[in-house]
C-alpha cells in the first residue's frame, strides 16, 4: 500500500497551513523580544530536540545543507531568541528548516502547532507571469480583484518575494511559485521579516484605474478558509472557461471536446473506479484519430496507490501512440500527481505542455511530525522518512521540463481563456474555434 503524499500536505496548506503564523495567547504577535532565560532555555531545547529527531529518522537529512552549516545556522538562530520577537523566532525556524529542502524535499514544512491561529488577508492572490494579482477579494475589498501588487508595506513586491524565498520548500524552482503565495498572505510572517508592523497591511495596487493605495484589514483563518475554498492558498479561482480550475464532485473525468478531443481531468489523485478508466478507453476507441489529453493541473496529489489503472490504460497501445497522448501540468501539480506524470512519461510517448509541475520526479516524503511546544511560538515541524523514487534512478532532473511551455498569465486569466489547451489541441492539429 503506498502511503498518502500530496493531499495530506496540501490539506495542511489549505487547512492548517501556516495558520498558526503568529503568538499564542498574546495580544500582539510582535510583541516585544523574550527575556525570560527559563523560556529562551526551553525554546534553544526544542531546537536541540527537533535536531536529534531529523538526525535520527531522516536517512539522509543534510543532503541539500552541509550538517556543520546548518548545525551552525540553527546555534546562530538559538543565540538570537533572547532578542526575537515572537513573528521573529517563528521565521527564524522556518527559514532554517527549510534549509534542508531546497531540493527533492518539498514536503518538509515548518509550521506552527496545530490549532494556533493567526488572522490571514482576506485575499487571493498568484505570480503571474506579469506580476503578483489579486484573484479574489472578501469584502469590502472586491474592487482589488484583477489587481496587480505593486509593494507591500512600502516595500516593492520584488523585495518580498525575494525575502519570502528562503522559507520555501521545494522539490524544485517550480514549487517556489506555488507556495510563496501561502507565505505572502501570512501577515506575521510578513511582521517577522520586517515588512509590516502592526495593525492593517498597506498594499500598493495597480489596474486600469492607475496605481492607489489601500489599508487591508486581516480577518480570522477559519473565515477566510471558508470563503475561499479549496487551494485557498496556493490556487486559481474557478473561473468560466479555465478547465484548471473546474471542480466537480469526482475527482476524475472524461469527456468529447467540442472541437474533437479526448479530455481526461484528474484534480486529485484520489480512487479512480474501473468504470471510470472503461469509459476513457471506450472514448479513446470511439475516435482513434483524435488526441487524448489528461489535465494533471492544479492536482496537488493524494494516495500513489490511487493511479496505477488510469497508468495502464494510457500505457495501451491504442492509446500511447505517437502524437496522441498529452499530458498538461503546471506548478501545483505536485506530490503523488507529479509521481503520476513522471510514470506517464517513462512508460509513454506523452508529449508535456503548460508549466513546469512543482512537484519532483524523485523526492522526499512520508513526513512525520515533531512539536516543538516550548518554542517561542509553539510550532510542529516535518520530517522526511522515505526517498520515493518514480524516474530512472540515473534522472537528476527536478522536475519535467514541458516540450512546449505555455505560461500562466494575468491577461488569459481574467479573460476565462485557456491557454495551455488551446496551445495542446493546435499542436495535436485540432482547431480549438
Amino acid at each position: 500500500m503506498y502511503p498518502k503524499l500530496g493531499m495530506r500536505l496540501f490539506a495542511a496548506l489549505a487547512v492548517v497551513c501556516l495558520a498558526g503564523c503568529g503568538t499564542v495567547g498574546s495580544p500582539s504577535a510582535t510583541g516585544s523580544p523574550s527575556t525570560d532565560a527559563a523560556a529562551v532555555g526551553a525554546a534553544r531545547a526544542e531546537l536541540d530536540r527537533a535536531l536529534e529527531r531529523l538526525s535520527g529518522v531522516h536517512p539522509e537529512p543534510f543532503h541539500a545543507v552541509a550538517r556543520a552549516t546548518f548545525e551552525a545556522e540553527l546555534e546562530a538562530l538559538k543565540d538570537d531568541l533572547a532578542t526575537m520577537t515572537r513573528d521573529e523566532a517563528m521565521v527564524g525556524l522556518m527559514r532554517l528548516w527549510a534549509r534542508l529542502s531546497t531540493e527533492r524535499d518539498g514536503h518538509q514544512f515548518a509550521f506552527l502547532a496545530e490549532g494556533v491561529d493567526e488572522p490571514t488577508l482576506p485575499l487571493r492572490v498568484y505570480e503571474f507571469a506579469e506580476g503578483v494579482f489579486i484573484t479574489a477579494a472578501m469584502e469590502p475589498h472586491a474592487d482589488l480583484v484583477g489587481a496587480r501588487i505593486t509593494a507591500v508595506g512600502g516595500h516593492p513586491i520584488d523585495e518580498v518575494l525575494d525575502a519570502l524565498e528562503p522559507l520555501v520548500p521545494r522539490d524544485g524552482p517550480a514549487t517556489v511559485p506555488a507556495f510563496r503565495p501561502i507565505y505572502l498572505l501570512k501577515v506575521a510572517v510578513l511582521r517577522g521579516l520586517g515588512l509590516v508592523g502592526p495593525g492593517d497591511v498597506s498594499l500598493h495596487v495597480a489596474d486600469e484605474t492607475g496605481t492607489r493605495q489601500v489599508a487591508v484589514a486581516t480577518v480570522p483563518v477559519a473565515e477566510f478558509e471558508a470563503w475561499a475554498g479549496w487551494l485557498a492558498y496556493t490556487g486559481l479561482p474557478i473561473r468560466d472557461g479555465l478547465r484548471a480550475t473546474e471542480q466537480r464532485d469526482n475527482e476524475f473525468w472524461v469527456e468529447r471536446l467540442p472541437t474533437g478531443g479526448i479530455y481526461v481531468r484528474y484534480t486529485a489523485v484520489r480512487d479512480v473506479s474501473q468504470q471510470q478508466v472503461e469509459e476513457m478507453e471506450a472514448l479513446a476507441a470511439a475516435h482513434p484519430d483524435e488526441p487524448i489529453i489528461l489535465d494533471l493541473r492544479h492536482n496537488p496529489g493524494g494516495d500513489n496507490h490511487n493511479y496505477p489503472p488510469i497508468l495502464s490504460a494510457l500505457d495501451d497501445p491504442d492509446i500511447d501512440r505517437e502524437g496522441r497522448l498529452f499530458v498538461l501540468t503546471d506548478r501545483v501539480t505536485f506530490s503523488a500527481a507529479s509521481q503520476f506524470a513522471t510514470e506517464v512519461e517513462r512508460r509513454t510517448s506523452a508529449i508535456f505542455v503548460g508549466e513546469q509541475m512543482g512537484g519532483g520526479l524523485n523526492f522526499w516524503d512520508d513526513v512525520t511530525w515533531v512539536t516543538l511546544d516550548d518554542y517561542v511560538v509553539p510550532m510542529r515541524v516535518a520530517i522526511s522518512v522515505r526517498y520515493w523514487v518514480k524516474a530512472d534512478g540515473g534522472d537528476t532532473r527536478l522536475t519535467i521540463d514541458p516540450e512546449l511551455t505555455v505560461p500562466t498569465t494575468a491577461e488569459d486569466y481574467f479573460a476565462g481563456r485557456d491557454a495551455v489547451l488551446e496551445a495542446t489541441l493546435e499542436l495535436a492539429g485540432v482547431s480549438s474555434d
